[in-house]
């Protein structure tokens, strides 16, 4: 089996035509039903399952949830200008004190549906030249636009929900 690449050592190649926004919101759009047809009847015990002292399917999905604040922040960013994007919290210390695997699944789901549809909501209906407007990545220390920032939204997503169909079909 192929190990995935941690995050942290991927690659961006942002020279993709702007033209392909519709796809990037479809993919964003995607992510929710994903999670839901990934978690649907898995046992608790799965479910909180910390294989290697990783993050449960859990807290994969609380993670996601987690980092749409600053998804919609870096949005408001290119929004109103600003030269650099908030930057993260590369220790994900909002996830790891979260105890996602104390809440139910259920919940966990609506918190990221509500927070995901409100980003949809707030970019679907843009420009072209909204989607074109750039502004520095702080830890990529590389220009990025909108459209750029929604793509890596979309990585990150397929990135954590990888991990969650690993950990649901291997516990």
């Amino acid at each position: 089996m192929i190990t995935q690449t941690p995050w942290f050592e991927r690659k961006f190649d942002f020279t993709f035509p702007v033209g392909l926004f519709p796809v990037i919101i479809s993919r964003l759009e995607g992510t929710l039903p994903r999670i839901m047809a990934m978690t649907k009847n898995v046992s608790e015990t799965i479910l909180t399952a910390k294989p290697n002292d990783e993050w449960s399917a859990k807290e994969q999905l609380g993670h996601l949830y987690d980092l749409e604040e600053l998804w919609y922040g870096r949005v408001e960013d290119f929004l109103t200008g600003k030269e650099v994007l908030k930057a993260a919290d590369l220790r994900n210390a909002k996830t790891h004190e979260a105890d996602h695997n104390k809440k139910e699944i259920g919940a966990l789901v609506e918190l990221f549906s509500s927070a995901r549809n409100k980003l949809i909501d707030k970019v679907k209906n843009i420009d072209e030249a909204t989607a074109a407007a750039t502004a520095l990545h702080p830890r990529l220390q590389t220009p990025m636009r909108l459209v750029d920032h929604l793509f890596f939204i979309a990585e990150h997503d397929d990135h954590h929900l990888t991990k969650i169909g690993e950990l649901v079909r291997e516990t």
